[in-house]
Parts: structure tokens; C-alpha cells; sequence
């Protein structure tokens, strides 16, 4: 065969190959436009067990709307606003920068403060805790991702496998399973005391984190996160003020959903 005719021949097959399996953006990489809105809906679940101490569980939830106010090919601005039942509302403009890796808060005075966006879950596919995925998405591939630092539902050093469990070319639909562990403690609402009650008594005891486990499944549509469940379990050890230690397992269920606009 010529070399022509070859060469035409393996990008008939590569036009064919990308036509049956198409690129992985559709399903993960939000495609917003100036005016468009998105809310979510969330809660988690925390839970304490440890021999001898009541059970001690506790929960948050609330609801997010956004409008997204202008859009680029790796980043985006929304106004957020959000509140957790039982505290105070707010009222943001934010910019999301690197395909959602970077969240920057726009103060009033003009000074913009950004950071790595380590949230367990949110409107969007956040390739810090997901990691970068194949150019295309086929039902049963995998990748490994390094979570080096601790975010909201993990330790630092954390090491997660993220499969991909069906995608729906018609609805640019993907519904992927991730699963990891790490160590230590989290990035945020993780104290390092916590209180239990043993024959009637409240004690303060010092937590000192071990292994987590996280496993959960995720729905995207274009890029939002329209389902999203996470299973978090740790093992821990509690010492008390005399010195004495008891082993804990601690668990937490984080929940969120995309719901209808406007939540507030």
C-alpha cells in the first residue's frame, strides 16, 4: 500500500475509533456560558464509635446556587451563593481557574486570594482529587491518582483508583467509581479532640488519625456533577487526659445533588 493511501487509512480508522468512543471533555469538561445556572444540594454525615463511649454522630447539609457570569476554555466565574443550615449565608463572586484545581475568592477591594480547591464534592469535575483523565472514555478503563494533600474528606499522601462505570454518548453523560486511602487528618472540619460520653460522663480525648478509606460512585453530566456519593471511613486512635487509649473507627457520608434553581 502507499504510503498515501496508509496514511489515509489509519485516520479513517482513528476518525472511527474517536466517532465510537468520544472524547472524554464532553462527559468531564463543563462547557458554561455567561447566564447559566446550576444549584446542588449536600449534607455529610460524621460518626464516632469507639468500646466503652456512646456512639456520637453529627450532620451538616445545606444548598449552593450559581450563575455563571463569564467562561473560558480552563476556567470560569460564578456568583456562588450558599449556606449551611444554622449559619450564616454568603454571597460571592468566585473564579475557578486550571479546569476547577484552583478556586479564588474576589474581595471587595479589588485583592484576589486563591487556593487549591480540595473540597470532597462540587458543582463541577475537580482534576485535583479526580485526576486527568484519557482522552477518551470507555466503560471499565481506570487511572490512578496521587492526592498528595489533604482535602476535605482525606489525608495527605493519599493514592486513589478512579474506574469508569458507563457513559451515555447521548446524553454526554459518564458515571465513575473512585477509591482510595490515605493518612492522617483532613483538610477541614477534622478537630483533633473530640468529646464522648462514657457511664454518663463527657470526656475530651485527643484523636490521633490512622488509615482512611474512601469509596464512592459519581455521575457527570457535561462536567457537573449531578450525583455524587462518598463513603469515608477511618481508623483512629482516642487517648484520654490520664493517658489511657481506646481504638475508634470514625465514618463519614457525604451526599450531593444537583437540585433544581433557585435553593435560596
Amino acid at each position: 500500500m502507499k504510503s498515501s493511501l496508509l496514511a489515509a487509512s489509519l485516520m479513517s480508522l482513528a476518525g472511527a475509533a474517536s466517532a465510537d468512543h468520544p472524547s472524554g471533555d464532553r462527559y468531564l469538561t463543563p462547557q458554561f456560558s455567561a447566564g447559566q445556572t446550576y444549584s446542588n444540594v449536600f449534607s455529610i454525615l460524621r460518626s464516632i464509635k469507639a468500646d466503652g463511649y456512646d456512639e456520637h454522630a453529627s450532620r451538616n447539609g445545606g444548598s449552593a446556587d450559581y450563575t455563571i457570569l463569564s467562561a473560558s476554555n480552563d476556567g470560569w466565574v460564578t456568583r456562588a451563593k450558599g449556606r449551611y443550615d444554622g449559619q450564616a449565608s454568603g454571597d460571592d463572586s468566585v473564579e475557578f481557574r486550571d479546569n476547577g484545581r484552583t478556586y479564588c475568592q474576589l474581595n471587595a477591594g479589588g485583592k484576589t486570594s486563591c487556593n487549591a480547591y480540595l473540597e470532597g464534592s462540587g458543582l463541577t469535575y475537580n482534576a485535583t482529587i479526580w485526576g486527568i483523565p484519557p482522552k477518551q472514555l470507555v466503560q471499565g478503563i481506570s487511572w490512578t491518582v496521587d492526592v498528595k494533600q489533604a482535602w476535605e474528606l482525606g489525608g495527605s499522601n493519599g493514592t486513589e483508583k478512579v474506574t469508569v462505570v458507563s457513559v451515555d454518548a447521548a446524553t454526554d453523560t459518564a458515571v465513575l467509581l473512585r477509591e482510595g486511602a490515605s493518612e492522617g487528618f483532613y483538610s477541614e472540619s477534622d478537630a483533633h479532640t473530640v468529646q464522648l460520653t462514657h457511664d454518663g460522663h463527657t470526656e475530651i480525648l485527643e484523636v490521633k488519625p490512622g488509615t482512611s478509606h474512601w469509596k464512592g460512585y459519581t455521575t457527570f453530566v457535561k462536567g457537573v456533577v449531578f450525583s455524587d456519593e462518598l463513603v469515608v471511613t477511618r481508623q483512629d486512635l482516642l487517648v484520654s487526659k490520664s493517658g489511657s487509649s481506646v481504638n475508634a473507627t470514625e465514618r463519614r457520608v457525604m451526599l450531593l445533588n444537583a437540585a433544581p434553581f433557585p435553593t435560596l
